[in-house]
């Protein structure tokens, strides 16, 4: 749990900045209104209807605007894509939620040829508002990865046949998790090196035919980007219940439904599950309480010697990890430097370490704080860093973590 540090001394310089605006008047003419001179432009139909919209005008009227603007073989292929997502809007604004998902799926099914486009970001943000009522995806951190192959690829590579020409072809969508997940690092599912490894048990001089590639998803988004993909590969669905979760709507995609996920997890326990598929590799679901315990359920499965058919229970640490410790700790630094360049104003010279020795409590605060400076010249700072402390607040938990992490402090 311990893990050093280095504080440089920085001076920071923070420039706060906005831009006032002005809201609209009450005079101000209705959003929706025929424009003068003749018909208007796509694009100012669109924007019409979106203020509209915005301004909270009758969403009847803004969605049968709308609903022209996105059939008008005059709009661009950009200006019917922006149609879409302000008819979703106005769809949900008139109740039909379902329309206005769909509408958004769509979208994104339509452009599952193209990685990026123009309104990619913002029909992505707008299918999670929808669905999670959240814009945002959850951020992931990243591990080093050393890929090898485990027990559990060589089960999978049963799955596959080589065809006529004697080629494997091996096709591996993940969605969720990390994007270099422990699957990397311990070769959960390295099909292509189980089938190399095989094959060299019969015949070691013999040269195995393996084209591998892997996609992954960093949420359940990418379903709908992998839909034509699915049927034909091996899937890996990652699910926590820190944003990690997978809406009902794709259920039929899962092993078994995400309500049962979800209650399974809220036990406190990992999950591991595999649904068979005929004529098609099959489908796996990883999934724990906490982000960070992916890595602990992936590295039981990694170990198992057959399918998961019936969905199995993981022992996950009941306490925090250490990524998770470390992530907390780190994004208070700023207020630790502040406390060390209020010592350097009076010692230039002031270094060494300071221990912070803390319980972190089943729901994620922080109790009996001690900081304690190993050279008198900090000895300073331990107020300032036990208050700093104080707001520590980190993911639940179900058991209580003991915490001592020592913080190296050097000028320049």
């Amino acid at each position: 749990m311990m893990k050093q540090l280095v504080l440089v001394s920085l001076a920071s310089t923070f420039v706060f900045g906005g831009c006032a605006g002005e809201g609209p008047e009450e005079n101000e003419a209705p959003a929706i209104q025929a424009a003068p001179g003749g018909e208007a432009s796509v694009a100012l139909r669109i924007e019409r209807a979106l203020r509209a919209l915005d301004r909270g005008e009758d969403p009847a009227k803004a969605l049968a605007e709308i609903d022209l603007v996105r059939k008008d073989p005059a709009a661009t292929a950009i200006e019917q894509d922006e149609a879409i997502l302000v008819w979703s809007r106005a769809l949900e604004a008139n109740a039909d939620t379902e329309g206005a998902i769909t509408a958004v799926e769509n979208l994104i099914t339509k452009h599952a040829a193209d990685r990026e486009w123009a309104l990619s970001a913002e029909a992505e943000k707008r299918l999670r508002k929808l669905l999670t009522g959240s814009e945002q995806a959850t951020k992931r951190r990243l591990t080093p990865a050393a890929p090898t192959v485990s027990t559990f690829a060589g089960v999978l590579a049963k799955s596959f046949a080589p065809d006529a020409g004697g080629r494997y072809r091996v096709r591996i969508l993940a969605f969720g998790g990390d994007q270099t997940h422990a699957s990397e690092r311990i070769g959960t599912f390295n099909v292509a090196g189980a089938l190399r490894a095989e094959k060299e048990k019969d015949c070691p001089a013999c040269e195995v035919n393996v084209d591998s590639t892997t996609n992954r998803e960093s949420s359940w988004i990418g379903i709908l980007r992998a839909r034509a993909e699915i049927a034909s590969s091996l899937v890996v669905y990652y699910y926590d219940l820190e944003g990690g979760e997978i809406p009902a709507r794709y259920d039929a995609e899962l092993p078994l439904p995400s309500a049962e996920i979800k209650a399974r997890l809220e036990k406190g326990k990992g999950l591991v599950a595999a649904k068979k598929r005929e004529g098609a590799p099959p489908v796996i679901l990883v999934a724990a309480p906490r982000f960070a315990q992916l890595d602990n359920v992936e590295t039981t499965l990694a170990g198992m010697g057959e399918l998961p058919i019936e969905a199995t229970s993981v022992e996950v640490p009941a306490s925090l990890e250490q990524e998770e410790i470390q992530a907390v700790v780190r994004s208070h630094f700023g207020a630790f430097r502040a406390c060390y360049e209020a010592v350097l104003q009076a010692n230039p010279g002031a270094s060494g370490r300071i221990l912070l020795d803390f319980k972190v409590d089943t729901d994620g605060h922080v109790a009996n704080v001690k900081a304690t400076a190993e050279a008198a010249s900090l000895q300073s700072m331990e107020t300032c860093m036990r208050e700093a402390a104080q707001s520590f607040v980190f993911p639940a938990a179900t058991k209580e973590t003991s915490v001592v992490y020592p913080i190296l402090y050097a000028p320049n």
